[in-house]
């Protein structure tokens, strides 16, 4: 009977293990595409020339951005720009990896 549960148990810890398991997969894969933009651009430095430069952001959104941070200060973390008019959840998955909120204006080290 205890040897039923434990073994019972264990599947049941590893199917909870399983099922977590794209989650953490996913989670990789967003730190992974952050690390492989060839450039990253600090939006509380930069100017709006800069930041249109960004896949996916324009003329319209860097101003946008530039607008914001001067009306309400630098942005703390990146997901601060969800903030911003235009910015939603699609767009902001696509700049992620171009963008930070500390730091130098720059290309990544490999890239040099």
């Amino acid at each position: 009977m205890v040897k039923g549960i434990m073994t019972i148990s264990w599947l049941l810890l590893l199917l909870s293990i399983s099922s977590i398991q794209p989650y953490l997969r996913g989670a990789e894969a967003v730190e992974s595409s952050r690390n492989t933009a060839p450039w990253v651009i600090n939006v509380n430095t930069a100017s709006a020339e800069d930041i249109a430069a960004i896949p996916g952001l324009g003329e319209k959104k860097s101003q946008a951005i530039i607008k914001f941070r001067e009306k309400n200060g630098p942005f703390v973390k990146i997901e601060d720009l969800k903030r911003v008019d235009g910015i939603g959840d699609k767009l902001f998955e696509k700049i992620m990896p171009y963008i930070v909120v500390k730091g130098d204006t720059t290309l990544r080290q490999s890239q040099k």
